[in-house]
């Protein structure tokens, strides 16, 4: 991992969609926000291809849609159903909804960043990745009270609530009767944060690197994607979707090439192998091991920041620009070549690994983490035409030699999770809690941004909080990495970040969950891999 520490078959659950009491029932009309729905109350109001985000309360129960036991399931596979609840503000409670065309929305949970979907000819509602069938496709249509009564297209059926109120009342389809137990109150809410169901897919992969932590990405000239991993399981997965208790990852890195259409298809990104075989990056004696971290292309060259780490330690110990030659055959590469790099190399005090940016004035601008607990960031540089001579920012200018001074921090944020990213002109500064332990809190995503390579990084603000949860636990966590390559067209940027399992210690001289913590004893491959989420330009300010 980028130092982890600085010293699909989908099988429905049916669980019920439920309904939660409207607490704040005040419309709020946002910004502009890309394709979001910009000036209007209505949903009416949304064209095609726009969409805004929403809160849906049922008429008369009072009681806003959501995602019951959402952050239970947030492998990305379990499709629960809808039903009532409380509205207290979580994600689970609100929902994305996008003019498709032909008088037909999607319904996005901001929770799990899966769609609503019709059972075809039952009466169930449920949750699903993204499929582009009829089942996921609705109308909404204006009833006489100002509700509006939303239709499954497979069926004709509409979205109901059964009857009296009881908590975590479920949600489900029924041919139209009542305006008030099939009418919806859609108060439109800023946009916001939310899982990037496509993306976390896109880590479940089941031959290949299928489970691994890092997952820092470079668009490459040939409009493909290279992803870099860290330690990785390879070829694991045993018949159930699992890992064998006791399985452990053989490899300390490997990389893949995604296709030019950034199709999240996890079948269509594959390994690429160098003389190494699956592992990308070794150092000379391959006595110790590298983790790659942040990366980005010059020319044909790409420029891997890697740490050295001991195998049985965590302790970096030194740290390279490794340079890949793609070439022309992105599955087979000829071996990296580890520079070291005076001023960066052979010290740890700050390790570079969490950023590189290229805003286009022939600079490559690297950031690291060091100081004290590793807690502050700090910027280098290196001219496009010469990777191999870096100066450092100390403040005020850009010495030979690194340091640590307060005057040359550019940033801070919590040990070993930030990361920072150019997005639309700006720097952009992702930092997390610090997470290296189970059940550690808060568990919250902060963004600050800066016009100058060299910061000041302003403005931070908390935009989300990870939901991940198994067992009663939340897992280890860190490393979030910023990926700008992916536009999705709704002005929302992806980052990911890692988990590792639920067995740290927490805290208190125990720890959250044994190793192999599923029911049959076995190991569940989600525990160990990355997690996206997106988060709109807006609540940035790009």
């Amino acid at each position: 991992m980028r130092s982890k520490f600085l010293l699909p078959v989908l099988i429905p659950a049916m669980v019920a969609l439920t309904l939660q009491s409207c607490t704040d029932k005040t419309k709020i009309n946002p910004a502009s926000q890309g394709n979001a729905l910009s000036s209007s109350k209505s949903i009416d109001a949304i064209t095609v291809g726009q969409f805004a985000t929403f809160t849906i309360t049922n008429k008369e129960a009072g009681q806003v849609l959501e995602i019951g036991n959402y952050a239970l399931y947030n492998d990305g596979k379990a499709n629960l159903g809808a039903n009532l609840g409380s509205g207290i503000g979580h994600n689970n409670q609100k929902w994305k909804v996008r003019n498709v065309g032909g008088g037909y929305y999607t319904v996005m949970n901001l929770g799990s960043g899966k769609l609503l979907e019709g059972r075809g000819d039952k009466q169930q509602v449920v949750q699903n990745q993204a499929t582009g069938k009829d089942d996921q496709l609705w109308t909404v249509a204006t009833l006489s009270n100002g509700t509006y009564k939303i239709t499954n297209k497979i069926n004709g059926l509409a979205l109901s609530y059964p009857g009296a109120y009881l908590p975590g009342a479920p949600i489900g389809l029924a041919a139209y009767a009542s305006d008030t137990k099939q009418g919806w109150l859609l108060t439109i809410i800023p946009n916001d944060c939310y899982r990037d169901d496509e993306a976390t897919r896109f880590f479940q992969r089941t031959s290949g690197s299928s489970a691994f932590d890092g997952g820092s990405s470079v668009l490459l000239s040939t409009g493909q994607v290279l992803w870099l991993t860290n330690d990785t399981f390879y070829n694991q997965i045993n018949a159930a979707g699992s890992f064998n208790c006791r399985t452990i990852f053989p490899y300390r890195n490997s990389s893949l090439i995604q296709p030019a259409s950034k199709s999240w298809d996890p079948a269509l990104t594959k390994n690429i192998m160098t003389p190494y075989g699956v592992e990308t990056f070794r150092t000379t004696d391959n006595k110790n091991l590298l983790w790659p971290g942040a990366a980005i292309q010059v020319g044909s060259k790409v420029y891997v920041h890697n740490i050295e780490v001991p195998r049985n330690s965590l302790a970096t110990v030194n740290q390279y620009l490794t340079v890949m030659s793609p070439g022309t055959s992105l599955t087979s590469i000829p071996k990296p070549v580890n520079l070291t790099i005076p001023g960066m190399s052979g010290q740890t005090a700050i390790i570079y690994s969490i950023g590189m940016a290229k805003p286009g004035d022939g600079f490559v601008y690297v950031y690291g983490a060091g100081g004290f607990l590793g807690a502050s960031v700090y910027a280098a540089r290196f001219a496009e035409s010469n990777p191999a001579v870096w100066t450092f920012w100390n403040g005020t200018a850009w010495a030979a030699t690194p340091v640590t001074a307060t005057s040359a921090r550019v940033g801070s944020g919590p040990i070993n999770n930030n990361t920072v990213g150019f997005v639309r002109g700006k720097y952009v500064l992702i930092a997390m809690d610090y997470g290296f332990t189970c059940d550690a809190s808060p568990r919250d995503v902060y963004v600050s941004t800066s016009t100058s390579p060299t910061g000041p990084f302003t403005n931070k603000k908390k935009v989300y909080t990870l939901p991940d949860l198994k067992q009663g636990h939340r897992p280890v966590f860190y490393n979030p990495t910023i990926h700008s390559e992916f536009d999705n067209g709704d002005n929302e940027l992806l980052v990911n970040y890692c988990v590792n399992f639920y067995s740290k210690n927490d805290g208190k001289g125990g720890v959250c969950l044994v190793d192999c913590s599923n029911a049959d004893g076995s190991k569940d491959p989600n525990d160990y891999r990355p997690k996206g989420i997106r988060i709109p330009f807006s609540l940035i300010g790009l």
